[in-house]
């Protein structure tokens, strides 16, 4: 099954990229949304079974990619709305639009990947069609974005690919044949600890990359303050929930060794360096994407931290993740509206949005206060459960480090976006007509991220229950 939708993506994208006529990328492009709905309905009908080998429809993949679907289909909307904007050639909209369908492609192929060697192509994959999209708009600047961050995810991917070989090595001495994340956890508690400890350290570093997490952090921003808006929304949500979910399925296959204490506190060393990094980066930002990026770096410290300290921390983790991808993907849609009206990228330029375009305005608002977890923003209740975590496993001096750090943080982004909406107007700015639907999505994921946090549907705490089923 799964094969076949990966075939039907393949063939979609090649004939946007041969015909280039609008009616056939929006034909095409609904095509492709739909396949993408109904492999993922077949998923989640099929849970927990293999598919063609390499592929199982665990409750991990499920989720992830439930939220792929949705931040997908946003993202072709506003796509649209970009691309209209620019008036870019044919060609273009082409390159664009298949290189969009190709990285959704192996952003969902890497969900549901049950060997970490597969898994590892599909992150490779996507590096290409970022790259690709992070070019984009053709400018020096572009250029140089994109060449980095082909060649420093390159570097990160082939440190993961060398963890890899070396996990391989130190299973292979039991007997195991394949690198199939199920058998994995079965052969890791018996296998050399040395050879285990540097392959984990190769892979966390190495994948560390996708998730905008210390170490390899600065490449994902600088990409980031370059791509175009939908790009940047895909590439601080779904394309980092690949990330997590690599170094997730590692941690996995090896949370019942005799190394799973080494591991927890080499990520609680991530979690807590992001974070830092981020609270110091964000005192010198002067973009706003930059911002948003690392406001990403920030949230993926708290994942991790909850990742390592285990017990509801594993929960909140996931939670927080899913979360995370909704208030940052509406925050990123809207940068396109700020910067159509202020005719600038730069921080400095920014100022009265509110009294520009109230509805965009109190869209933005409500915004600041679900990135920085303010009460009702459901992330307030992922991060209350991962320092619930902290405090339950006597990690009192990370909490209290952490804590202070999201304090700074939260009152740099209060000072940056207060900045930007309430300020004086600049002159020659001519007030804008609100896009109402796409004020509409972006209220809309943030109300669906209070929904969640507050009262979570059934389904959806099973899913992460049976995710984290296998730490226990």
């Amino acid at each position: 099954m799964y094969l076949l939708f990966i075939i039907l993506s393949i063939a979609i994208s090649l004939s946007i990229f041969l015909f280039k006529k609008k009616s056939v990328i929006a034909i095409l492009s609904v095509l492709f949304l739909l396949s993408l709905v109904i492999t993922d309905s077949y998923a989640y009908l099929n849970i927990n079974s293999i598919d063609s080998t390499f592929f199982k429809f665990d409750s991990l993949g499920v989720l992830l990619s439930f939220v792929l679907i949705i931040l997908s289909i946003a993202t072709f909307y506003f796509s649209k709305n970009y691309l209209r904007e620019f008036d870019y050639s044919s060609r273009r909209v082409s390159i664009y639009y298949s290189a969009l369908i190709m990285l959704i492609t192996a952003l969902q192929t890497a969900y549901f990947s049950n060997n970490i060697a597969v898994l590892w192509v599909c992150i490779e994959a996507t590096t290409i069609f970022v790259s690709i999209l992070v070019f984009f708009e053709r400018t020096k600047i572009a250029l140089e974005a994109s060449w980095k961050y082909l060649f420093v995810s390159s570097i990160g991917i082939a440190l993961a690919f060398v963890g890899i070989l070396l996990l391989s090595i130190a299973v292979s001495d039991n007997g195991l044949t394949n690198l199939n994340f199920d058998t994995l956890k079965s052969f890791a508690w018996s296998s050399n600890p040395f050879w285990l400890k540097i392959s984990i350290l190769l892979i966390i570093t190495g994948f560390s990359v996708k998730l905008s997490a210390f170490p390899l952090y600065a490449v994902a921003v600088d990409a980031k303050t370059i791509a175009p808006s939908p790009i940047n929304a895909l590439m601080s949500t779904v394309l980092v929930n690949v990330g997590f979910i690599a170094i997730f399925r590692t941690f996995a296959a090896i949370a019942h060794s005799n190394i799973v204490s080494w591991t927890q506190n080499l990520l609680f060393i991530v979690g807590l360096f992001s974070i830092f990094i981020a609270s110091i980066q964000l005192l010198r930002v002067k973009r706003l994407k930059r911002t948003y990026a690392f406001s990403t770096m920030e949230h993926m410290g708290i994942v991790t931290l909850g990742l390592a300290v285990g017990g509801i921390g594993y929960y909140a983790a996931i939670l927080h993740v899913v979360l995370h991808s909704f208030v940052k993907a509406g925050l990123f849609y809207q940068i396109n509206q700020i910067h159509n009206i202020f005719r600038s990228k730069w921080l400095d330029d920014f100022s009265g949005f509110f009294n520009i375009n109230p509805l965009a305005g109190i869209t933005m608002l409500v915004g600041l206060v679900s990135i920085t977890a303010i009460p009702p923003s459901g992330l307030f209740v992922s991060e209350f459960l991962v320092f619930k975590a902290l405090f339950l496993g006597h990690r009192y001096l990370i909490a209290v480090v952490a804590l202070i750090l999201l304090t700074v943080i939260m009152y740099i982004l209060g000072k940056i976006f207060l900045g930007v909406l309430f300020g004086n107007v600049p002159d020659k700015i001519e007030t804008s007509q609100p896009n109402y639907l796409e004020n509409i999505i972006q209220l809309g994921f943030y109300g669906f991220v209070m929904y969640l946090g507050i009262n979570p549907p059934t389904f959806f705490v099973d899913l992460i229950n049976n995710a984290i089923s296998i730490l226990n």
